[in-house]
Formats: structure tokens, sequence, C-alpha cells
């Protein structure tokens, strides 16, 4: 990990001050994440050949702060349960949906000056008309259930007097990271059925979670957006329009048995705000993994970040008691 030499202003209550907090904005950053977050090695499959830490250890540890965890209704007892594939791929550090936003908040109520951590949840089941509002409905009750409202970033909290999202981030873009710290973003990571069910027609009013925009910024509703492919030029467009973007440095494994690093440096280079990778940490097998660049453990953003902005004003370890102090 990167060493870094930390100078820290105290408020004269004792307590730590991000200076450049109420002018910072969320779409200023850059970090870390990783895939299918939860994921076990349990076959000799190559491209499943990677095991993820407990969530918890992720984020302190790894300095990691993008999850995505696929969801598979579980109708019998009506709740969510995080695997990759039924019977082929089930590995999990955490075996129910609840169980792993525990793990976040156990973690984030220990370290509350944390920037702001994003998940998406991806659902496995087909959306069927029969039984897909309960499924929803059970969804946003299991997230609420370990992270209420005061603790998450809502798109009510960041529409704020705007029309809709969209108008929202033309006008001013994401809330401070002063206003921010401490908080979970969750995204429904679909790009369909779930999606269009999830909405109250085109709005997001009352709402859990952010729809995934899938790099649309015409919808009216967007603000979060996946776009795995870090040399997708629109990636550009959709950071400057102050939307936030989730990318892959890595997949199916490929650039770790390839240790090719040219996808990776793609991703830093793109500006997507999350950069998520099957290897946060080194393993023996490959010299490939990431980490952000001079991040502590992340760092202000190549294309959006202001100049005065250093990564430690994103987030400094010796707040959190992490491993980069």
């Amino acid at each position: 990990m990167l060493l870094i030499v930390l100078a820290a202003c105290t408020g004269s209550d004792g307590s730590f001050e991000y200076l450049l907090d109420d002018t910072l904005q969320f779409q200023h950053l850059q970090a870390k994440g990783t895939h299918n977050s939860y994921h076990v090695e349990t076959t000799e499959i190559d491209e499943w050949h990677y095991t993820h830490l407990p969530l918890d250890e992720q984020l302190g540890r790894q300095g990691v702060r993008q999850f995505e965890l696929d969801i598979n209704f579980d109708s019998e007892n009506e709740r969510y349960l995080v695997y990759h594939v039924p019977f082929l791929d089930e590995g999990t550090n955490c075996e129910t949906l609840v169980d792993c936003l525990q793990a976040q908040k156990d973690w984030s109520d220990r370290n509350e000056n944390h920037h702001p951590i994003l998940t998406l949840l991806e659902p496995k089941d087909p959306f069927e008309a029969s039984t897909g509002a309960q499924m929803l409905a059970v969804l946003e009750e299991e997230v609420l259930s370990v992270w209420p409202k005061e603790r998450l970033v809502t798109p009510d909290l960041v529409r704020g007097d705007a029309v809709d999202l969209r108008q929202a981030m033309a006008d001013v873009g994401w809330p401070t990271l002063g206003e921010l710290r401490g908080r979970h973003l969750i995204v429904l990571h679909d790009g369909g059925s779930w999606v269009s069910n999830y909405l109250n027609g085109e709005s997001t009013a009352g709402l859990a979670m952010f729809p995934d925009g899938g790099g649309d910024i015409d919808l009216l509703w967007a603000a979060v957006h996946t776009m795995n492919d870090p040399y997708d030029p629109d990636i550009a467009t959709v950071v400057g329009a102050r939307h936030l973007v989730r990318t892959r440095a890595d997949s199916n494994v490929e650039e770790g048995r390839q240790n090719d690093t040219s996808r990776r440096e793609a991703a830093f280079a793109s500006g997507a705000h999350f950069i998520s990778t099957d290897f946060p940490e080194p393993v023996d097998w490959t010299e490939y993994w990431v980490d952000i660049p001079h991040g502590s453990p992340s760092r202000c953003n190549p294309l959006t970040g202001p100049e005065e902005c250093t990564s430690q004003d994103i987030e400094n370890p010796g707040t959190l008691g992490l491993p980069w102090t």
C-alpha cells in the first residue's frame, strides 16, 4: 500500500476537519471497487478464479468503496441470497443480502468520516408480473432494515428542489462530501423490467435506490451509470455531465492471466468514478492488481477534480484507522 505522510487538521474539539468538504462534490473523486464483491472461488473454471475478502475487510484493508452484489430471491423465505450461479458457482462471503449490507454498515458505523460508498444490486431472477411487485417490496425492505434513509444517499436527497435527477445533475451535480460522509448509495443494477417497475412512472420520488442509467444521461431519472468498457468514449460525456460512472479494470480474469494493465490504465484515465476489479490486492499467481494511483485510498478524479483537491481531502486514512497511515 502507498505510504502517506498525513497532515491532519483538527478542530477545537480535537476532531478531524476536512477543509474542502463544503467545496468538493461526490463527482470529484475516483475510487476502487470490486466486481462480484461477495465471490469465493469454488470451481476450476478460469473466469471464476478469484476470491474476495468479507466486505468490511475490503473497506478497511483494501480501500474498496464500491461493491457489486448478485441477488437471488428465496421465495420460500422471502429474502435475498447473494451468490453468482446456482449450483455451479455459489461461493459467497455473505450468504444473504442483509448479511452483506450489515457488514458494510458495521464498518461504516466505526468509520463515520468515510466518503460515500456505492453498491450495485443486480437481480438474477426474471421480473414476473405476478411476483415482481412483492420482490421489489422485499428488496427495499431489506435495504432499509439495515441502512435507514438518513444514512443513504437517496434520489430525493440528490434531486433537492430540481424537478428530476437529470435537471439536478445539470444544475449543480451531486451534494458535497461534507453532506454525504458516512452514507451509502445503492443502485438497482438492471436495464430492463426491474428498473421500469421500480420507478414511479419516470419519477424517483421516495425511492431508497437509484436506477442504473446505463450511460443514457437523457433519462429523467438517471444519475448513476454502469459503463463497463473503459475504452467507451461516451464515459467522458457522462462524467462531464456530472453523472457518476462505474467501469471495470478487468474482466473474466483475463487481465490477471495476461498480466495486462492496459485496460486498468484506460479505466483510470477515463474519469469514471468507480474502477471495479477482481484483484483489489496482490495475489500469488499474477503481478496484476488494482490500486488507485496516489489514493488514500481514493483520489481526486483526473477529469473533474478541482485543482486544489488532494486525495486526503477525499479521505484521510488517519481518521479511519486504515493501513495507508
